[in-house]
């Protein structure tokens, strides 16, 4: 009797170590797809964010000392990597993963609720995968990618909402996207999807509809205003509104001349197709077949409008920017990752009415096999650069020489990584530097502070920048006397400021800055694509000395 009785007992239990156990397995698998992150150095817009978090670890405020056209959220993010893990150029690719593990699991559970368990599985693995190989690692660790847990779970929070018919669950789907917005601006316009829900509910009574609707828009608004607070009591509110949407607004509407246009069709088919990695087009192809299914059959099921608006919602603030980077598609590849797993379903289906269910279960378990194992080697092809540095067959040196193969030609790791050896080498460690080019990796890697606030020159050099910020960069070198002076030669960007000369030429419609290094400078030397220029009276350190960065016959920690 006593079996009898705790027997079904057992089961919950049971199912309940299960599950933990297949949690345990996605966390480990995922990692493991995820593991190449954390080999990846920092690209230019890495080493913006990067030495922005480090200004604000020393005390200083994003926009007032750390110039960029970016919102405040991923800043903050930068420096809590650096505060969780050490200023390294690995902490912010450490939380990247964690951050994507995280995203994967909210994935999951929203599956779930709208789909089914082994859905949400499959939406999780596939937004992995999808995420790992969606360009390489100029385009992870983004502002856009951070945006993808903030949305999923205010996608979760927008299910539970409705469901519960609850206004604070609805406060907190509003929130999750204020936080957002604060990693990309544009992204405000996922607060359609609660409107779409609330008219959708016609039954209900337009008073309670109206109340969800106030705590949606009050809990985004809430997070806004927070974080507008903080920033104006930094004493940074004017400059971040002179930057993000004055300045930013002009730069949106950039069009060079001589380059080639974007074309919003061509852009949105290689997100489905899986440009530059071409090998995982069935995840795409997936997706149409359960965009497909959601559409065409929109009442069969609560929250089937849910990711297809989504989608279209995202595509659109793409649209908006007009831009098309290829880290701008990011925040579009949780919905991608589910309508994928809805094709995987609409499938399975249709083998059901097809065939006997045992031939049924068989073709769909032979279509996974061969499906993942496609995509496994569209992981390896495509990352297995990386991969074998991991596996330790390619040294370290050897395989960040190889990310100058991957940039274009405007950017090189290798200059950056030597001319930042040979700052710290002729520097202490509490002088400062500037570089008038776009190149801040050197300051994050030389752990030496820039001289002004101008991380890089692009508004320094964009025709509808204000003059009031060619005077302000003039007399911050010369009040803070920065030591040297780096000068980039061949970094041409007319994407960014719409001209075609490069950072030296430059200096020939700046007179101001060309007579304060004509006058108070010389020509040290010359590395790469750098002149290094040093100050009159500055005495550095012997060539064969040890790095200056810390005790006299000692060697200061590297963030290398």
């Amino acid at each position: 009797m006593l079996t009898a009785m705790s027997a079904p007992a057992s089961r919950p239990v049971t199912r309940k170590v299960a599950r933990s156990l297949l949690v345990l397995a996605f966390l480990i698998c995922g990692a493991a797809l995820l593991a190449p992150l954390l080999t990846y150095p920092l690209g230019r817009d890495q080493a913006v964010f990067a030495t922005a978090g480090r200004i604000i670890a020393n005390g200083g405020v994003p926009y007032k000392d750390a110039w960029d056209m970016k919102p405040p959220g991923v800043f903050y993010l930068f420096w809590l990597s650096f505060t969780l893990f050490g200023p390294s150029e690995s902490a912010p690719r450490l939380l990247d993963l964690l951050w994507s593990l995280a995203t994967a699991a909210a994935i999951w559970a929203l599956a779930r609720r709208i789909f089914s368990e082994w859905a949400g599985l499959a939406a999780a693995f596939l937004f992995l995968l999808r995420y790992i190989g969606h360009d390489y690692y100029w385009h992870t660790t983004q502002c856009d990618g951070f945006t993808s847990l903030p949305l999923a779970l205010a996608a979760l929070a927008l299910v539970a909402a409705e469901e519960k018919k609850s206004p604070w669950r609805a406060s907190a789907c509003g929130a999750l996207v204020g936080v957002a917005i604060l990693f990309k601006f544009t992204l405000g316009i996922f607060l359609a999807l609660p409107l779409v829900a609330l008219t959708a509910a016609a039954r209900e009574p337009i008073r309670r509809r109206a109340a969800r609707a106030v705590f949606y828009l009050g809990g985004c608004a809430a997070v806004l205003a927070v974080a507008a607070g903080l920033i104006w009591k930094a004493g940074a509110l004017q400059q971040m509104t002179d930057i993000v949407f004055v300045w930013n607004s002009k730069y949106a509407r950039l069009q060079a001349p001589g380059l080639p246009g974007h074309n919003a069709v061509a852009e949105l088919a290689k997100l489905f197709v899986g440009s530059p990695n071409r090998l995982l087009f069935p995840i795409g192809l997936l997706a149409l077949v359960g965009a497909a299914d959601l559409c065409l059959q929109p009442n069969s099921g609560r929250n089937r409008w849910l990711v297809p608006t989504w989608a279209i919602a995202i595509l659109a603030q793409v649209w908006i920017q007009g831009r098309y980077y290829s880290y701008h598609w990011l925040p579009a590849l949780p919905p991608l990752a589910l309508l994928a797993a809805q094709g995987l379903r609409t499938i399975s289906r249709s083998l059901q009415a097809a065939a006997s269910p045992r031939a049924a279960r068989a073709l769909s378990a032979l279509g996974l096999a061969v499906l993942f194992g496609f995509l496994s080697f569209a992981h390896w092809n495509f990352l297995r650069w990386p991969l074998r540095h991991l596996a330790g067959r390619v040294p370290r040196a050897t395989y960040l020489r190889g990310f100058d193969l991957h940039t274009q030609s405007d950017f090189s790791l290798t200059a950056d990584r030597a001319v930042a050896s040979w700052v710290r080498q002729h520097t202490t460690k509490d002088a400062s530097i500037f570089i008038w080019g776009f190149e801040p990796l050197v300051y994050f890697l030389s752990e030496r502070s820039p001289a002004s606030r101008f991380l890089y020159n692009i508004p320094l050099n964009a025709p509808w920048s204000p003059p009031e910020w060619r005077v302000e960069l003039v007399r911050d070198l010369q009040a803070e006397r920065p030591p040297y002076v780096l000068v980039v030669h061949n970094d041409a960007q007319p994407w960014m400021a719409g001209r075609w000369d490069d950072s030296a030429s430059q200096l020939a419609t700046y007179p101001e800055l060309d007579t304060l290094l004509r006058e108070r400078y010389r020509l040290r030397e010359r590395i790469e694509d750098f002149d290094v220029f040093q100050r009159r009276d500055h005495e550095s350190p012997p060539d064969d000395a040890p790095d200056s960065g810390g005790a006299p016959g000692t060697k200061p920690q590297s963030p290398i």
